[in-house]
């Protein structure tokens, strides 16, 4: 079991990325910076990286870019590895052009992702607004690969604990980040 719901908390059982290369295949699950409430969600795709933040929408970008903004800012993140779907880079890329940048909406940085997910894999999840649902479903699915981790020293046997978040949360980020950016 690599995700495991507790009554404060997630938890994931993760080992460390040896090598950035180890996410040029498959598609990614991204939680970037996990010491946040809450963290940004994002995917990778076969090495290209999929966002939607308050300022842009990535579609598309080699990873490189945000490796290297990870690693500048030493971001402790988490990705999570999922069953292989061939061919969805025309999903991702409209799934993710479909939205605005973040702001005063309803939709999130999970948003788009969750379309990606309902599209290629099954409708239930369209109905998940917290990547914890989003990893419960998965996991109940048996659609989770594995957990690699960057920068994250804090983990107790391998596993790392996140505390639960609220839509309210998200939202509340959302707008201080809207504010910082005025």
């Amino acid at each position: 079991m690599l995700f495991q719901e507790e009554i404060n908390e997630y938890s994931l059982k993760v080992l460390p990325l040896h090598s950035v290369s180890e996410l040029n295949k498959g598609l990614w699950l991204c939680l970037i910076g996990t010491h946040e409430i809450p963290p940004h969600i994002a995917l990778i795709n076969e090495a290209k990286y999929y966002s939607i933040t308050t300022n842009r929408i990535k579609a598309g970008e080699p990873i490189e870019k945000i490796l290297k903004a990870i690693g500048r800012k030493a971001l402790p993140t988490v990705f999570v590895s999922m069953k292989q779907v061939k061919n969805i880079d025309g999903i991702l890329e409209e799934s993710f052009t479909n939205y605005p940048t973040l702001g005063n909406g309803e939709h999130s940085c999970l948003s788009p992702i969750s379309d990606v997910l309902t599209k290629v894999y099954s409708p239930e999840f369209g109905n998940q607004h917290l990547v914890f649902d989003v990893l419960s479903l998965a996991e109940k699915n048996e659609m989770l690969v594995e957990c690699r981790s960057l920068f994250i020293d804090k983990l107790d046997n391998g596993v790392l604990h996140l505390p639960k978040y609220t839509h309210e949360q998200i939202r509340h980020k959302i707008n201080s980040i809207l504010k910082v950016n005025e």
